[in-house]
C-alpha cells in the first residue's frame, strides 16, 4: 500500500514523521539499513515511507568507536543510491522524497526535476508546495533549458496521478498546476540592457501600478493589466526613506520567469511632485550573485558582486562647502549605474541611465 499525502488535507511531513516510524521496527539506524536494503534486494520492499527511511539511513553512520572492526561494520555503502531511494520514495507516495532527492543531488537537470516533481504533486499541502518552490527558484540557475525540464517533470508527473500512487490527488499535474507555473516574461525583455533601456511592457505595468491623488499630489495605489494575460497587479505604495516621505517605490508584484531568474515584481522610484530619484528595477528570488551571473549573461553591465557600478559619458565637478564650513568637491553623471543588493528576503536588481551631469540632480 502507498503511503504519503492525504488527498486534501496533509502538511508536509518533517523527514523524522517518515523515517521515524520505520526505524522504531529496527535496533539501530544501521540495523534498519541493512535489513531494509535486504529486504528491497528480495523485492519486499513496498512502502514509499520505508524507501525514504532507507535513502536516510544510507547517509547516517554511528560515530567511530575504538573497534575498528565495528567502525567499519558501521560505515555505509550505499550514499551514492539515496537519491534513487528517496527518488522511489516519491514514485510510492511519498512526495517529499522528490524533494530530498533534489536537496541531495544538489544541482543539475534531474535535481530540478525532483524538485518540480515535488511541487506539481504536493496538491493542497502549502508546506511542501513553498518548500519545493524554494528548491526550484534555487536550482534554476544550475541548469539550461528549463522550459524542457519543466515539461518532462510535468510528464512524469502526471503518470503518477493519473495511474500511480497519486491517483486520488485532487490537484495534480494534470489540472491546476501546470496552469499555476511562473510564465515567461518576455515582454520584460530590454530594449538595450547595457543602457537601462526598459522594456514597453516594463514601463505599462509600473506606471499603471500607481496614480497621483489630484487633491493632495499623493501617490496612492492604482490597478493595471500584465501584458500578454489577463492578470490583474495592483501596486504597492513604499516610502523606503525616513527621513524623505516623499521619495516613492511603486512596488508591481508580478511572478514568473525571465533569462532563467524567478521574477517577483518589479519597481520604479521617484520623489513626488518631482523626477529627481532614480531607482528602477526588477526583484528576483535568487541570491545576489547568481542574479549578476545571469544578468551579466543577458547583456548587462552589473559587477559581480552586485557593488555599483557606473558607465560614466559625461561628470560635472563642482565645489562647496558642508555644514561644518569644510571644503568638498561634489560630482554629476551622465551615464548608467547598476547595482544588486539582498533584502527583505528578494534580491533588488537596479538599472538606470541618469543625467545629472547634463539636466541636474
Amino acid at each position: 500500500m502507498a503511503t504519503g499525502i492525504a488527498p486534501e488535507s496533509a502538511q508536509a511531513r518533517t523527514p523524522s514523521e517518515i523515517y521515524g516510524p520505520v526505524f522504531a521496527r529496527y535496533k539501530t539506524i544501521t540495523d534498519a539499513r541493512k535489513k531494509l536494503r535486504n529486504d528491497e534486494k528480495k523485492g519486499r520492499l513496498t512502502s514509499g515511507d520505508d524507501y525514504y527511511a532507507m535513502a536516510y539511513a544510507c547517509q547516517y553512520e554511528e560515530p567511530a568507536s575504538q573497534s575498528m572492526i565495528l567502525t567499519a561494520l558501521s560505515r555505509s555503502r550505499c550514499k551514492d543510491k539515496s537519491a534513487e531511494y528517496f527518488a522511489e520514495a516519491g514514485n510510492r507516495g511519498v512526495p517529499e522524497g522528490f524533494l530530498a532527492a533534489a536537496n541531495f543531488i544538489g544541482q543539475g537537470d534531474q535535481a530540478y526535476i525532483y524538485a518540480q516533481m515535488a511541487f506539481q504533486l504536493s496538491g493542497q499541502d502549502s508546506a511542501l508546495r513553498g518548500e519545493a518552490l524554494d528548491a526550484i527558484a534555487r536550482l534554476r540557475s544550475t541548469v539550461g533549458d528549463v522550459a524542457t525540464l519543466d515539461q518532462r517533470a510535468i510528464q512524469q508527473a502526471t503518470v503518477l496521478a493519473s495511474n500511480g500512487a497519486y491517483s486520488g490527488l485532487r490537484n495534480a499535474a494534470t489540472t491546476v498546476d501546470v496552469q499555476n507555473r511562473l510564465p515567461n516574461l518576455a515582454w520584460l525583455n530590454f530594449k538595450n540592457p547595457k543602457r537601462c533601456h526598459y522594456s514597453d511592457g516594463w514601463a505599462k505595468v509600473v506606471q499603471g501600478a500607481y496614480k497621483v491623488d489630484d487633491r493632495n499630489y499623493v501617490a496612492v495605489p492604482a490597478t493595471t493589466t500584465v501584458p500578454g494575460s489577463n492578470q490583474r497587479v495592483t501596486g504597492r505604495i513604499v516610502r523606503p526613506e525616513k527621513d524623505w516621505q516623499s521619495v516613492v517605490r511603486v512596488e508591481a508584484d508580478v511572478k514568473g520567469q525571465w533569462n532563467g531568474l524567478t521574477v517577483l515584481g518589479i519597481f520604479t522610484t521617484f520623489v513626488e511632485e518631482s523626477h529627481g530619484v532614480w531607482g528602477d528595477g526588477i526583484r528576483f528570488a535568487e541570491p545576489v550573485e547568481v542574479v549578476a551571473q545571469r544578468l551579466a549573461a543577458a547583456g548587462f553591465v552589473v559587477n559581480r558582486d552586485g557593488s555599483e557600478r557606473r558607465q560614466i559619458d559625461k561628470i560635472d565637478r563642482y565645489p562647496y562647502k558642508d555644514e561644518k564650513g569644510r571644503q568638498q568637491v561634489a560630482e554629476n553623471i551622465d551615464g548608467v549605474i547598476t547595482s544588486i543588493e539582498r533584502k527583505n528576503g528578494a534580491t533588488y536588481f537596479y538599472c538606470d541611465e541618469i543625467f545629472e551631469a547634463s539636466y541636474g540632480a
